[in-house]
């Protein structure tokens, strides 16, 4: 199974992805970044961060299923992350809407989950992360309005309004796809 969470940058995908049960043997996939490292984050664990040079090196190299340009950055799913799958019952993927898209379509094992937020939050946690530029907020406000566009794809749309409720709702659907699995 091939879980892939996606929505608007924002939303809580990561601290939704780090709170989720691992004991169903779900691996996190890893992506390849451009962007600069943030101040808790680590090499390996967030992201694998690159430059631009060896990022392009791997798309001519045909490194990825799936990679695509957001807020002026590479981000990339490596093939080698999802054959890592071979030794769990499944992967997660956090991704970008459009790459998302991508790996549902080439994947009939991906099951999609949109996780949304409402604006007036979005924007808070922007500003959060440190991100004061009114014509910056107003570009990632009008972003999430066409990424909301494409919810209808994933199988599942879940609006973040409480973290620990959001994590309990994955988790379910999680356990419950495990299950069907099984029973093939």
């Amino acid at each position: 199974m091939i879980l892939v969470i996606s929505g608007p940058s924002g939303v809580g995908k990561s601290t939704i992805i780090n709170n989720l049960n691992r004991d169903d043997g779900l691996y996190f996939s890893v992506s390849y970044t451009t962007r600069p490292i943030r101040k808790n984050e680590k090499h390996g664990v967030d992201y694998f961060f690159v430059d631009k040079e060896i990022f392009d090196r791997m798309v001519k190299e045909s490194c990825f299923v799936e990679y695509e340009e957001y807020g002026g950055y590479m981000y990339g799913t490596s093939i080698d992350e999802l054959s890592k799958v071979k030794d769990k019952k499944g992967i997660i993927l956090d991704l970008e809407v459009n790459g998302a898209i991508k790996v549902l379509s080439k994947y009939s094992n991906s099951v999609g989950i949109f996780v949304d937020i409402d604006n007036t939050e979005l924007l808070s946690r922007l500003k959060l992360r440190g991100h004061t530029d009114e014509l910056f907020l107003k570009t990632r406000i009008d972003l999430a309005s066409k990424q909301r566009d494409e919810k209808g794809i994933f199988e599942y749309y879940i609006l973040n309004k409480e973290i620990n409720d959001t994590v309990n709702e994955i988790n379910d659907i999680i356990y419950n796809r495990i299950l069907w699995l099984n029973h093939l």
